[in-house]
């Protein structure tokens, strides 16, 4: 019983999904795919689209009724419950008059979590999703491994990864120049402390 209460819920939130948020129309595969397909494959999409029109939403100081927890709801049904009760905690913290239906959403997807309020309002690190164990089907496990094998995907996944060892390089780089400016200014600092107590010393023969 529980698990169909879940599984309407589930199938409610995302199938109105593009009717809480216009940018979602901008990409709605992966609610189709989910609608049609349902699998823990097709919801990791759902879940990353949510994500990433969370995040572009906030970089514009815009806040829509509905992301939240419908983000929340997925990330449950993976299997992340600390972090979809944060986010259901997020929607009752921005829309209050939706608590009562996030209290309820929590009581059936998280209910180890129902006296954790705990928020958090920063940008969603999208690289944890992948880190998200799923399960394929045999379909999609074939379709993976026939992307994986064309050229052009391969040739992709090689400038990705020389993009992210350049601004891994670059990073490294800002932090070795801040913490040599860091240690620059403390010897000044210790200079000065020195020169000051010298003077004093002096002043007092």
């Amino acid at each position: 019983m529980r698990k169909i209460v879940i599984l309407t819920i589930v199938a409610t939130l995302l199938a109105s999904a593009c009717y809480n948020e216009g940018q979602m129309m901008l990409n709605p595969t992966p609610l189709m795919q989910h609608q049609f397909k349902p699998t823990q494959a097709s919801l990791l999409n759902v879940a990353k689209t949510y994500a990433e029109t969370i995040n572009q939403n906030k970089k514009k100081g815009l806040m829509h009724p509905g992301l939240f927890s419908d983000y929340g709801v997925a990330l449950a049904q993976l299997g992340c419950y600390e972090q979809a009760n944060v986010m259901l905690n997020n929607e009752k913290m921005f829309f209050p008059n939706n608590s009562l239906y996030v209290d309820y959403l929590k009581s059936v997807l998280t209910p180890n979590y129902l006296n954790n309020h705990a928020t958090d309002t920063s940008l969603i690190d999208l690289k944890t999703l992948d880190t998200i164990p799923i399960t394929l089907t045999p379909d999609e496990l074939a379709l993976q491994q026939q992307v994986e094998a064309d050229p052009e995907y391969q040739r992709l996944q090689k400038q990705l990864q020389k993009e992210e060892k350049e601004q891994q390089a670059k990073a490294l780089k800002k932090a070795k120049e801040q913490r040599a400016k860091d240690q620059a200014n403390e010897r000044k600092a210790k200079a000065k402390a020195k020169e000051r107590e010298q003077k004093a010393k002096a002043a007092a023969k």
